[in-house]
């Protein structure tokens, strides 16, 4: 092997290759190797995103067009609307009417509207794995006929990952805003 080095380094430089020169040439290739994989991690991950986004917005085209025929059924106006995903891929859409103090969630397939005065609570709920990873991420919306559950994250995730804090954070602040939207009196 010391032989192909020294052939070819002295082929090309006309001098032998010494061992300072050999992990040159390792560490160029090692970079170039690491140049082309970010390269490709970059494009790839760019077309991912994007498709990822076209997902979720159409999803939630969907979920209002749902909304829309139960504001013409209702007769309720909905101003505001915000839409959420799980790691099932299913659209959750989150909408405020102020005037009628209600609130509505829109599920694929299914719509729940909930008045102030039937609204008991709302509260974020994970299990704990393995002791670090967290799993069946939901927000369980209790009214005073029926507690309504809405799944955030149902695979493992490490509450310090990207992905985990993720999830966490847009189960929390979907509690929040319905909690703050519907809050019981006291």
């Amino acid at each position: 092997m010391g032989t192909l080095f020294t052939k070819l380094d002295t082929a090309c430089y006309g001098r032998p290759m010494t061992t300072t020169s050999i992990i040159q040439y390792i560490l160029l290739v090692l970079l170039v190797i690491f140049t082309v994989f970010n390269f490709y991690n970059l494009t790839t991950g760019k077309k991912r995103r994007k498709a990822a986004q076209n997902e979720f917005k159409r999803t939630l085209a969907l979920l209002e067009q749902d909304a829309m025929k139960v504001v013409k059924k209702e007769k309720v106006a909905f101003e505001t609307k915000v839409g959420y995903m799980n790691d099932q891929g299913q659209g959750i859409l989150l909408t405020f009417d102020k005037e009628h103090e209600l609130l509505g969630i829109f599920l694929s397939g299914e719509h729940h509207i909930i008045r102030k005065d039937e609204f008991v609570s709302a509260k974020q709920r994970y299990e704990q794995c393995d002791g670090k990873k967290i799993t069946n991420i939901v927000v369980d919306v209790e009214t005073t006929s029926s507690v309504l559950t809405i799944i955030f994250g149902t695979r493992e995730y490490r509450p310090t990952g990207y992905l985990g804090k993720f999830i966490l954070s847009d189960s929390e602040e979907f509690a929040t805003r319905v909690t703050e939207h519907l809050r019981p009196p006291l």
